[in-house]
């Protein structure tokens, strides 16, 4: 296993989370302020992905410098043979997370999350198509329905604003 690529991959889940968490401050905050705020949670998965990529990249630099050679000893299980484990794979979920939310503010929750879930399946080799769609529009709905609704979060929902507006879906 070459240890150059753990840790691009695991320096890419640093930056992830280092974008998150620069991303956390443009999240605005409600009239009703309390103790954690809508900031919190990606301030959290930020920090838990910045620190956990730069630990095991720090980790794998030091063992790479320890013994000057790039190659490791494989740890864990083999991958299956109908599944191998790429950094393909892994940089694509992260380009799809990162088009996530660059299109969650101007598309809005209820289109942007089915898309992103249909990716991510897609990704992760999930090629029944019915039942990732059914998945995406399920999920979306159900969390809507959930935070939007019940919880009164608000959620953004892009161009369908003015139509939720109308319906009294949404108090924006």
């Amino acid at each position: 296993m070459d240890r150059r690529i753990d840790t691009a991959v695991a320096l890419a889940f640093a930056a992830l989370g280092l974008f998150m968490i620069w991303n956390a401050g443009n999240i605005r905050i409600g009239l009703y302020r309390d103790p954690v705020g809508p900031r919190m949670f990606f301030y959290v998965c930020g920090a838990m992905l910045a620190g956990g990529g730069l630990f095991i990249a720090l980790q794998r630099a030091r063992h790479w410098r320890l013994s000057a050679n790039p190659m490791i000893a494989p740890e864990g299980t083999a991958d299956e043979e109908a599944y191998p484990a790429s950094a393909r794979r892994a940089f694509s979920l992260i380009g799809v997370n990162l088009a996530y939310v660059a299109l969650l503010g101007p598309l809005g929750y209820l289109i942007t999350t089915p898309i992103y879930i249909v990716a991510s399946l897609y990704v992760l080799n999930q090629r029944n198509y019915a039942v990732t769609a059914s998945i995406g529009v399920i999920f979306t709905a159900f969390f809507y329905v959930i935070f939007a609704q019940v919880l009164n979060v608000r959620i953004g929902v892009g161009p369908l604003t003015d139509l939720f507006r109308e319906l009294g879906w949404i108090n924006l």
